[in-house]
């Protein structure tokens, strides 16, 4: 259940996210499509599956004609053209041609952009609308409008990376069950821990939740996984104090694996407890999370799954209403597609329908205004079978040392 995940083979590199743009244009007759972003852009990373330097950088897509195929150009600074090659050495999809075109230090990224497609639009009669993301960096947007360019916004990558194929889902299944070594990890730690007259004591020493990051930290590395800087642990206490004994600590675990996607594992643990309102509230945050599971299904929106789940909650005794004014704990529940990005569509509010082959992280849990939160979250997967966990780990609000277990 917590081994070591398999490492993802590079024969099961996810496809570019190319064909979207392409039957777009097709769709549009748009002259082409432009993306500028920069490495931590998750949908340049989707256009190129290239994890490129942290510069500035675009893709020019433009359609086949009658003396041209398809083509994606992938445009640089001079000086990282290298560190991308391999965006031409993996031409993919195949049916499309792939280059990469440099530029100089004193040259815009818009300017280049610019450029490429005068390389193809030299006749006045060509169409001059472009396809371009919501967000397209205002220079970008002035270099193209002076050219003569009508700029078209699409959703075209955001619905295309809302689902996810076999391959990716693969990708996403490796990186949860290093997610799950990390929490193992992190629950052998809490299990072996000491209460003391200041909180949770560790081989003599406070444990802190900056100390127990660490450790769930070097468990990620360990099994060939980035913390991406999302490891959160909260309590009632400070960074710098002892974790708190008897009381929830809630641990949040979303790594990021070698081919960019991201895991979603929550749980809840209390050392040393009593019970009473946390043992109720993780009872009321299980129901929650069944009950969302029941909803997940294709063409039902995020927004309907985590009502379900807030009313289950709720009704153990928690409010339900966000702006409810009196001092009662409040249920919640939290749906999003989980990627590229630890947190994408399907979402509420933007693309928010579900789809066969979406992969979601489900969150649901308590809030307390003076005792704190309980919470527990994991990836579910979409078919048309029906929904499955991506990677089991059980629920308890205990710790565990789950290390020497099969």
């Amino acid at each position: 259940m917590t081994g070591e995940p398999e490492p993802i083979a590079d024969s099961a590199r996810p496809s570019s996210g190319l064909p979207a743009v392409q039957a777009a244009i097709e769709e549009t007759g748009a002259a082409g499509f432009v993306h500028v972003g920069g490495r931590a852009d998750a949908d340049l990373r989707y256009l190129t599956r290239v994890d490129g330097p942290d510069r500035e950088m675009a893709v020019v897509f433009l359609p086949g004609d009658a003396d041209h195929e398809p083509e994606a150009v992938y445009c640089v600074p001079r000086d990282v053209v290298g560190a991308v090659s391999v965006f031409e050495e993996r031409a993919d999809p195949p049916d499309i041609a792939h280059r990469v075109v440099s530029r100089n230090p004193t040259t815009a990224t818009g300017q280049q952009v610019r450029a490429i497609l005068a390389e193809r639009h030299q006749a006045t009669g060509d169409d001059r609308t472009l396809l371009v993301p919501r967000q397209l960096p205002h220079d970008t947007a002035v270099f193209l409008q002076q050219a003569g360019y009508e700029l078209q916004s699409t959703a075209a990558i955001t619905t295309a990376r809302a689902t996810k194929t076999p391959v990716e889902r693969d990708c996403l299944r490796t990186v949860q069950a290093a997610a799950t070594a990390g929490m193992a990890r992190a629950e052998a730690v809490l299990a072996t821990s000491e209460p003391a007259d200041e909180g949770l004591t560790l081989d003599g020493r406070p444990l802190t939740a900056e100390r127990l990051r660490r450790r769930i930290d070097a468990e990620l590395v360990s099994v060939g996984v980035s913390p991406a800087a999302n490891t959160r642990i909260t309590a009632s206490t400070a960074a710098s104090a002892p974790l708190p004994a008897g009381e929830p600590i809630r641990l949040q675990v979303a790594p990021r694996g070698p081919h960019g996607y991201h895991g979603s594992l929550t749980r809840t643990l209390a050392v040393d407890s009593e019970g009473g309102w946390e043992r109720r509230g993780f009872i009321a945050a299980e129901a929650g999370l069944q009950a969302a599971v029941r909803q997940l299904e294709p063409g039902v929106d995020v927004s309907t799954v985590e009502g379900e789940a807030v009313a289950e909650v709720g009704a153990y005794g928690f409010a339900v209403a966000s702006d409810d004014p009196s001092t009662r704990a409040r249920a919640t529940a939290v749906v999003h597609g989980v990627g590229l990005s630890a947190y994408e569509p399907p979402a509420s509010g933007t693309e928010s329908e579900l789809h066969s082959g979406s992969v979601v992280a489900v969150e649901t849990g308590v809030d307390d205004p003076t005792r704190g939160a309980i919470r527990l979250g994991t990836l579910f997967e979409l078919s048309e079978e029906g929904v499955e966990t991506l990677v089991e780990y059980p629920y308890s609000l205990s710790p565990v040392d789950r290390l020497d277990t099969d």
